[in-house]
């Protein structure tokens, strides 16, 4: 029974990560698009023409991959982000650096302290302050 519910503990803990991930992917890209479209931060795809760049829809996948890329942290080289475009993949980066450690804080410290306080006690231990004598 115990086992069950720390089982949809975990599963709920990764679903919130998950999303968790999915809306900073999401928010990034709209920054990007947004940035791109006014000319305040330009994405530059080096694979592609220039008048495949201006196209509306190459702008939206051109945001998508960049986001996915940059909060990743693959970074293959092939899009480069420039103006405010760049301060903003800086600041996705370090939020992509930082989610890894919140998970493993999360998951992984907690359960370790859970097993140290189940070594600490014995399961059959009376104190023997607590113990009254009784005159029968």
């Amino acid at each position: 029974m115990h086992y069950r519910v720390q089982k949809k503990h975990t599963i709920y803990r990764l679903t919130v990560f998950l999303l968790l991930y999915v809306n900073v992917w999401l928010t990034f890209s709209i920054i990007y698009w947004i940035l791109d479209i006014t000319n305040l931060g330009l994405i530059v795809d080096h694979y592609a023409s220039t008048s495949h760049q201006e196209k509306g829809i190459d702008r939206i996948t051109r945001s998508l991959y960049l986001s996915s890329i940059t909060l990743l942290s693959v970074g293959y080289g092939d899009v480069t982000p420039f103006g405010w475009a760049r301060a903003a993949a800086m600041v996705q980066a370090l939020i992509g650096y930082l989610l890894p450690v919140v998970i493993v804080v999360q998951f992984i410290i907690p359960n370790r302290k859970k097993v140290e306080r189940v070594e600490e006690a014995p399961i059959n231990y009376i104190d023997p302050k607590l113990m009254k004598k009784t005159d029968n």
